[in-house]
């Protein structure tokens, strides 16, 4: 009665022995906060006590993530090994039970030794060896085992003796480690194409960003533009789409379709950022950078067509974001008008295309437009 109770026990740690570490982290991460709260709420460490209850509480699914990444490592490394000295040792025993507490009781398998000492143990208890690996592979779900499951239910229903099978397992294995280690190595390269577009991309918004203050939004000929350099660098990405796209297909071995798939993404993801996050042609910031346009090459007037109006032009912002002292708004039937007719904000209700003539004189400008619904 004794020894079935703890074989009961013993069972019950093999199969959860993670979920009570999770929940001791857990529990005792609560009963830190719960202090902390009680005792220490209005004092200087109450907030590090906070921290270090949380820190507390997730580390046991920290601690259960880097021993079953571990455990996965160590199989992939060991298991075919692992199987070629049971195969060798069954031939001699024609015991699987025996076979696994002989291998058992060796410690060449790094992390995964305890594991194999509880496959012994239930093997010996009675249960199957396919039912101990599975159970043994529930936490650390190893593909090699999966793998190696599904070939071990095919060869048993032939004559193949059960230490060949294992020996055939084993070479298996070793194949299937060397095809994941080369699709890992694949998928890999994959992602860091991916990776590498995304780098790229951002690399060309912030070249726009910080560059494309130094450029006009209008087209003078021999300059260069703000829409010229936000449609050049467009078409970079664009042409990077391509790339990317080529190089994950020639990665991966896919399919033509799966290149335009892959295309249609990229183009999507690009043109998004690219209207997301490149500075918008507003009628106001136009004037400010063909103002400061004018200062800088020392010229008198510039003509500015068809630029987009989105909200009311206030000649104290131009005032306060550029190089004039003072700012005119006339409109072009008033042009002859002068002064008298200026206006110092330009009212906008909707959103409306206008056309600019600046003209300027010393640090004054005369800012000549109309509006186009």
């Amino acid at each position: 009665m004794k020894k079935g109770i703890s074989k009961t026990i013993d069972l019950f740690f093999y199969k959860n022995e993670y979920r009570v570490l999770e929940i001791a982290g857990v529990l005792s991460g609560l009963l830190i906060i719960g202090i902390a709260n009680k005792l220490f709420f209005e004092t200087s460490i109450y907030y590090f006590l906070f921290v270090v209850g949380l820190v507390v509480a997730f580390l046991g699914f920290g601690i259960e993530h880097l021993i079953k990444s571990d455990k996965r490592k160590t199989i992939e490394r060991e298991f075919s090994y692992f199987l070629a000295d049971l195969g060798r040792d069954y031939k001699n025993t024609r015991n699987l039970g025996v076979s696994l507490t002989n291998i058992s009781e060796s410690n060449f398998y790094g992390s995964i030794n305890r594991d194999i000492r509880k496959l012994a143990n239930k093997v010996s208890w009675g249960e199957s060896f396919e039912d101990a690996l599975q159970s043994m592979n529930y936490n650390i779900n190893s593909s090699i085992i999966k793998h190696c499951l599904s070939l071990l239910k095919v060869l048993k229903e032939t004559s193949v003796t059960y230490d060949h099978i294992l020996i055939n397992l084993s070479k298996d294995a070793t194949i299937f480690k060397s095809e994941k280690t080369t699709e890992k190595y694949f998928n890999n390269l994959f992602l860091l194409s991916i990776v590498f577009y995304f780098v790229f991309l951002l690399m060309l918004l912030y070249i726009d960003f910080i560059m494309g203050k130094q450029f006009l939004w209008i087209i003078i000929p021999d300059t260069i533009t703000r829409l010229f350099l936000n449609n050049f660098l467009l078409y970079i990405g664009l042409l990077l789409s391509f790339f990317t796209s080529f190089v994950m297909c020639v990665i991966k071995q896919r399919k033509p379709l799966y290149f335009f798939k892959y295309v249609f993404i990229f183009f999507i993801v690009t043109v998004m950022l690219f209207q997301i996050f490149t500075p918008k042609p507003d009628a106001e910031e136009i004037v400010i950078e063909a103002i400061d346009y004018l200062s800088i090459t020392d010229q008198q007037q510039i003509l500015v067509e068809k630029t987009i109006g989105v909200k009311s032009i206030s000649s104290k912002s131009i005032v306060d974001n550029s190089d004039a002292e003072k700012v005119h708004f006339i409109e072009k039937k008033d042009k002859d008008c002068g002064v008298d007719c200026a206006k110092y904000t330009i009212v906008l209700d909707s959103v409306v295309f206008l056309n600019f003539e600046i003209v300027r004189k010393d640090k004054e400008f005369f800012v000549y437009y109309d509006i186009q619904g």
